[in-house]
């Protein structure tokens, strides 16, 4: 029987879900949901694993493993995660922000009071940018619509902010699972489509498509992996993690089969 797994609709995490695209997988159900929800339906059972965001792993770490070598990873200007203001960075007291997307305010919240030395409120909406921007003096855009937005102005890129504060790229999301829910093959094939995401994407993707993903990698390296254990420590230091998690990997030598 296929295992129910959970995937996001972001562009930017679509190479690692190619192996779902256009046919049955042999091995898995793909289920779509945003990160928030999918980490609910996984503590509650109704999945076997997910492509969750750090924080959302973060929430339950006792209670999952991560899926080693591979996950969606950018640095630089990357575009996805965009903080839009009105006027000067300094006059933010408010911040409107989509409440599903939980890492990526915390790395707005990091990054705001490490550069800037602000800590604005925060206003959850679930309206777009416009409806945003009319509530509060920032708005917090993520994956797709931070894309489109890119050509406005007064916004920063806050993957930009974090690889100047850490000098490190940042992890955007991670296959999660119990430890005892996949197989060792089941394991390998979600590390398998990882790896071959680069050449499916040149292969099958749009150009615009390549051009909005210059500056993602689908690799957890030993970078990526210090990145989401800074990610970690800064949330914990900031009093926004309770407690500071785990980084723990399933390990391929191990007895899952």
């Amino acid at each position: 029987m296929a295992k129910r797994i959970g995937i996001i609709s972001h562009l930017y995490a679509q190479p690692l879900f190619s192996g779902f695209k256009g046919r049955e997988h042999p091995l898995f159900l793909a289920v779509e949901d945003s990160s928030a929800q999918l980490a609910i339906k996984l503590r509650q059972k109704n999945l076997d694993g997910a492509f969750l965001s750090p924080i959302d792993y973060a929430k339950d770490y006792s209670m999952y493993r991560i899926v080693p070598e591979v996950a969606a990873v950018s640095e630089g200007e990357s575009g996805a995660i965009m903080l839009f203001f009105n006027e000067n960075l300094a006059r933010i007291n408010t911040l409107a922000v989509h409440p599903e997307n939980v890492s990526e305010i915390v790395l707005a919240s990091i990054v705001l009071s490490e550069k800037f030395d602000i800590k604005p409120k925060i206003i959850p909406i679930i309206q777009g940018i416009e409806a945003g921007l009319q509530q509060a003096d920032a708005f917090l855009a993520v994956g797709d619509e931070a894309h489109n937005s890119k050509d406005r102005t007064n916004k920063m890129d806050l993957v930009d902010e974090w690889k100047d504060i850490t000098d490190l790229p940042y992890v955007h999301g991670v296959w999660v699972a119990r430890e005892d829910a996949l197989t060792k093959e089941e394991i390998k094939s979600l590390i398998e489509m990882g790896k071959n995401s680069a050449s499916m994407l040149n292969e099958n993707s749009a150009v615009e498509s390549q051009d909005s993903l210059m500056q993602f990698r689908y690799d957890l390296d030993e970078n990526a992996s210090s990145s989401l254990t800074e990610f970690f420590r800064m949330s914990y230091y900031h009093g926004i993690l309770k407690d500071l998690p785990d980084v723990k990997f399933f390990h391929m030598d191990n007895n899952n089969s």
